[in-house]
């Protein structure tokens, strides 16, 4: 029987994987691509440790700025779990949409999706999710104001791509709160093909996504489900009106805009 990922000695698990040293211009994005092809192609498996920053640095010949970046990515869209202590560090997660993301993937490439379609789901999910949360005993929304606040951060900053990732982590750790796993895997799948119109089209709004994430964590504090859910609806189809207008710019690309 072969010995678990997770249980071999570091370095010894290195040699099972077939990584590449790194030459794209968007190095990160690399990295996040190979890492997540060895958890689809199954040499990663679910509940798997990857090696430390230190050792991913020198397998990609990258900088552990640039793998902590990539590592970030994919915990955003539920491939990757953090933990912390003296066995912690990054881990394939375990409840991964990955077959889901897969079809809805594929019906994206050949136009079966539109960005309507898209938006109308998030509206489903995310308002399912926020009646969820306002009706929690123990309400913490302190992962959700770190989110914010270091995504404000970095939009002064102008790091819009660091801003992007942290924007769509905001509705994983918001589904995170209804502890529902069927929740939690519908949101990463819609927050999966997100981030691919993402690239296609690039990142669409700046600070009025930060205003708008303060508004909505005031009602969520008020239990006001209702304004919550409304503030959601508001800040979703303005995005959507962006992302029509930036997808109606390109000439190619799997998602229709129909707005």
């Amino acid at each position: 029987m072969n010995k678990p990922l997770a249980l071999v000695q570091p370095f010894d698990y290195l040699t099972t994987m077939d990584f590449e040293p790194i030459k794209s211009k968007r190095i990160f994005e690399e990295v996040s691509r190979q890492i997540e092809d060895q958890i689809q192609s199954g040499k990663l498996k679910a509940g798997a440790k990857l090696p430390n920053e230190r050792e991913l640095s020198a397998t990609f010949a990258v900088s552990r700025h640039t793998v902590r970046e990539a590592l970030r990515s994919l915990e955003s869209i539920g491939h990757l779990e953090f933990r912390k202590g003296a066995k912690g560090g990054a881990f394939v997660a375990k409840s991964n949409p990955q077959p889901f993301t897969k079809i809805m993937r594929g019906m994206v490439q050949v136009g079966g999706i539109s960005l309507e379609q898209l938006t109308e789901a998030r509206l489903a999910i995310e308002s399912a999710v926020i009646t969820t949360v306002c009706k929690l005993d123990d309400l913490d929304l302190r992962p959700l104001e770190a989110n914010v606040d270091a995504a404000e951060a970095l939009t002064t900053a102008g790091k819009m791509q660091e801003k992007t990732a942290l924007n769509v982590e905001f509705h994983l750790l918001l589904a995170d709160l209804t502890d529902n796993p069927i929740l939690i895997m519908t949101m990463r799948a819609l927050m999966n093909i997100l981030l691919d119109v993402i690239q296609e089209v690039g990142s669409v709004m700046g600070i009025d996504v930060i205003k708008s994430r303060r508004r909505f964590l005031k009602h969520l504090r008020d239990r006001d489900s209702a304004s919550a859910v409304r503030e959601m609806e508001r800040h979703l189809n303005v995005l959507h009106e962006h992302y029509v207008r930036a997808a109606s710019k390109k000439s190619k690309g799997g998602v229709r805009g129909h707005g």
